[in-house]
């Protein structure tokens, strides 16, 4: 008899130990599957079950996590959802990489120095000392190579971290470098829904193991106030995102969905160019009907709780250009604008940046 144990099966999506037990999250049907059948559904389907359990799962491994000076960060920020709160957590460790995704969202050919050179400034003016910036993009392989390269000075022995909020696409840039490295390892699953990665997972490139870790969960996101989980892949599923400018020659309201207003007070000649995802409408209003206007909108395809909410007021100089983070939404760009106040949810998290990105 065979007293021998089989090596444990982990699921190429999740990372977490496949089980034939259906209670467990990575059931699967057969343990000889690539996939449990959560990470099958998400992957095929986008079908995300499980995700109650699957966020109390994540909070657990990440507080586990036993991260030493001498390892390697990746740090992973989508470019138009930028978490400062995990920047102020690593802000101190001395080896890491700042990595911002999807930058093709918003970077071009002929703007890439002016948003790298941007992003610096912002992070020290978040008391980052020397970063290392890299932008990204697993869309048009942007950056890939910068972080293949980076990887490769790298002593082999040394542990690399990929930690990020979840969405801000961790998975995705390593799927990238597999593809980049010419390796014949199984692509890692990536989805619009947070927490595909449950469980960490060690990916071999080259000579070094790459540690993929699950998103942190932020209840600061605009998403989290949905009361239809599909509708969060909906919107971050591989959303195009196209930038809608609009000029201001007066006071002018917008109403973006049902997520937030705007008000914002021209004096002369200002405008604003939104950079959110596409299937969100934005509805340009005078102030003096905004409030009416709110009543009448109504949107068919996201519900959101009903839940307590609260303005953000500014005052602006008119002869400078702001952004405005709303995250979970994305990225505002304002210029010529004296005051603004924008009302959402009040768990959101609103930052105006003086010094913008773009």
């Amino acid at each position: 008899m065979n007293t021998k144990s089989s090596k444990i099966r982990k699921c190429k999506g999740c990372g977490l130990p496949l089980s034939l037990n259906k209670n467990d999250l990575a059931y699967t049907p057969n343990i000889k599957l690539d996939y449990c059948q959560r990470c099958f559904r998400l992957k095929h389907y986008g079908i995300n079950s499980k995700h109650d359990i699957a966020l109390l799962k994540t909070s657990e491994i990440l507080d586990d996590l036993a991260i030493k000076d001498k390892d390697w960060i990746f740090l992973i920020n989508d470019i138009i959802n930028i978490d400062f709160t995990v920047i102020n957590k690593f802000k101190t460790h001395r080896k890491i990489i700042y990595v911002f995704n999807k930058a093709d969202l918003i970077v071009n050919a002929f703007n890439y120095t002016n948003v790298h050179k941007n992003i610096v400034a912002l992070l020290k003016s978040y008391d980052v000392k020397d970063p290392k910036v890299i932008l990204t993009s697993t869309t048009n392989n942007v950056g890939i190579r910068k972080i293949f390269e980076t990887l490769k000075d790298i002593d082999w022995n040394e542990k690399i971290y990929f930690i990020g909020k979840s969405n801000s696409g961790k998975s995705s840039v390593i799927n990238a470098l597999i593809r980049y490295s010419g390796s014949v390892i199984k692509p890692l699953t990536v989805s619009g829904y947070l927490n595909t990665t449950i469980d960490v997972k060690q990916i071999k490139l080259q000579r070094h193991n790459v540690i993929d870790t699950p998103g942190f969960n932020s209840q600061s996101s605009i998403l989290s106030n949905l009361t239809k989980l599909e509708d969060v892949g909906s919107i971050r599923n591989k959303q195009k995102i196209k930038p809608v400018t609009f000029q201001i020659h007066e006071d002018q309201g917008f109403i973006i969905d049902n997520f937030c207003f705007l008000q914002c007070e021209c004096k002369n000649k200002g405008s604003i160019t939104f950079y959110i995802p596409s299937k969100i409408h934005i509805h340009r209003t005078k102030i003096a009907n905004l409030y009416h206007n709110l009543e009448n909108v109504t949107n068919q395809i996201y519900a959101v709780n009903d839940t307590k909410r609260i303005d953000h007021e500014h005052i602006l100089e008119s002869k400078n250009k702001y952004n405005i983070l709303v995250e979970g939404l994305g990225l505002f760009s304002i210029k010529g604008i004296s005051k603004i106040l924008l009302n959402t949810f009040v768990n959101v998290s609103v930052v105006l940046i003086n010094n913008p990105i773009i």
